[in-house]
């Protein structure tokens, strides 16, 4: 299908979840389809590394940009990361991508999202993996005392890890929802407390994925392509905001430390496109 073809036809299918929203789900609005020369400072904000004490010293060939043309213009978003080598324990991870620039009125989005991309190789002691969607740091449940500590995050994307010592380029990626609560102040480390798992999707196939924050009904909801919404309730209490109102695109690699050749590294290469937002 050409490149043209295939975004029209995932306009339609978004198009089509914007008018069939079911009880809880918001009526969305388009927000941006990344068709200008520049992005829009009114709309969107750079994302920092997510790497303890805010280093990128791991993280090569990095892009944020807009790409293409027409119809089938689009946020990219690709990183390579590699393995400390200076041991064998631990992992080191980065992430980064765009940020909406008001988050907190973002309750619900949904987008195209397209894993051009992946590739990654582990090592002996533990394997390899990449990620890419959307994530949005919504509530804290006692009130914000130490940056995002105690924050509850919700997220939609796709994601793979590699075997162990083997580069592997060629499986299908998973899609799923999480929700989670942040256990330090920058949120590096995370408690799961709900996890839906979507299916796979294979790399360079265009799929719509939606989440939006019920809280009358204390839940978070998530949708991939015209398959029916999935509710998922947390128990925590939402009463409070977060300590970090972030929602953002990202990209985000996790690779062992390792002191045996090759270097481990992890690499992603995602589009976006289609955003849509609550009204």
């Amino acid at each position: 299908m050409a490149a043209k073809s295939k975004w029209m036809v995932l306009v339609c299918l978004i198009g089509l979840l914007v008018v069939t929203s079911s009880a809880g789900v918001p009526q969305l609005k388009l927000y941006d389809n990344f068709s200008a020369k520049h992005f829009d400072p009114s709309k969107w904000i750079g994302e920092p590394a997510s790497i303890v004490g805010g280093s990128d010293k791991d993280r090569r060939e990095v892009t944020v940009e807009l790409s293409g043309a027409g119809a089938a213009r689009h946020l990219h978003i690709a990183q390579t990361s590699y393995a400390d080598v200076t041991d064998n324990e631990g992992v080191n991870g980065s992430g980064f991508g765009l940020g909406f620039a008001d988050p907190s009125k973002v309750t619900a989005v949904a987008f195209t999202l397209v894993v051009n991309q992946e590739e990654s190789a582990g090592c002996v002691n533990n394997a390899a993996s990449e990620d890419a969607g959307f994530f949005g740091d919504y509530f804290n449940p006692t009130g914000a005392q130490d940056g995002q500590t105690g924050d509850v995050v919700a997220s939609i994307g796709a994601s793979r890890s590699s075997s162990t010592t083997s580069t592997d380029s060629e499986n299908s990626l998973d899609v799923n929802g999480t929700i989670a609560q942040c256990v330090d102040s920058k949120c590096n480390n995370q408690t799961t407390l709900a996890f839906e798992d979507f299916g796979s999707v294979q790399p360079g196939s265009a799929n719509v994925l939606s989440v939006s924050w019920d809280q009358p009904n204390h839940q978070f909801i998530f949708r991939v392509n015209n398959n029916p919404p999935v509710p998922v309730k947390y128990t925590v209490s939402d009463s409070f905001p977060p300590g970090l109102a972030d929602r953002s695109f990202f990209v985000f690699g996790s690779v062992p430390h390792c002191t045996t050749m090759p270097r481990p590294f992890a690499s992603i290469d995602a589009s976006f496109d289609n955003v849509y937002v609550n009204r």
